[in-house]
């Protein structure tokens, strides 16, 4: 039985933060995590485009030989989009291969002794053209990091939850709200993620 209760990361612990460009960006959340848990040590490996299929390839350089004590997992924004409209020159990486990904991380991990694991969903939806031309793309693989995080046992942190929670503040509000072109977090957003980071992590 997973143990919400207890804090993720303990004084002195080293934390992997695993994505793609919205985990990459700097100074970004990753940012904000360092400079709300100082007494941790933060790395951030967020390579700008991945997506779980490639993810997995660097996941030994990037996660196991690190040895952490400690890695989040944050993908799925190039999962949902990619293999679509303007992206459509790549194959499509289904909801259900998305959640296989992130179970085989999580086991990769667990298998090299990091028992801290947990998984981020999408941030809910595109906003802006993206969505008019997508529409609600990332719903699927929201609900799929949350099957993942369930099968293995594992803290999910629901940016999808934040993500909607915020809109509901804004009624009428068009456009953009929490990213600059649709995708990619305002400053705002990146400390919103952060704090529903913490939030979940109970730090």
């Amino acid at each position: 039985m997973l143990d919400l209760t207890t804090k993720f990361l303990e004084p002195g612990e080293t934390l992997v933060c695993f994505g793609d460009s919205i985990t990459h960006a700097n100074p970004g959340y990753v940012g904000v995590l360092q400079e709300r848990l100082p007494e941790n040590k933060i790395i951030n490996a967020g390579v700008g485009g991945d997506k779980t299929i490639t993810a997995l390839m660097r996941f030994q350089r990037d996660v196991l030989d690190v040895k952490p004590d400690a890695v989040s997992i944050f993908l799925g924004t190039n999962d949902s989009l990619v293999g679509r409209s303007c992206w459509a020159d790549e194959p499509m990486i289904s909801a259900e291969a998305y959640r296989c990904n992130l179970v085989w991380m999580a086991h990769l991990a667990i298998l090299n002794g990091i028992k801290k694991v947990s998984i981020a969903t999408p941030l809910a939806e595109p906003e802006g053209n993206n969505w008019y031309e997508q529409g609600d793309m990332y719903a699927e693989y929201c609900l799929a990091a949350r099957a993942a995080a369930n099968e293995m046992k594992l803290r999910i942190i629901p940016l999808d939850s934040m993500f909607r929670d915020e809109w509901r503040k804004h009624p009428g509000h068009t456009g953009l709200l929490l990213t600059k072109d649709g995708v990619h977090p305002t400053d705002e957003g990146y400390r919103m993620i952060a704090e529903t980071f913490l939030k979940a992590w109970n730090q």
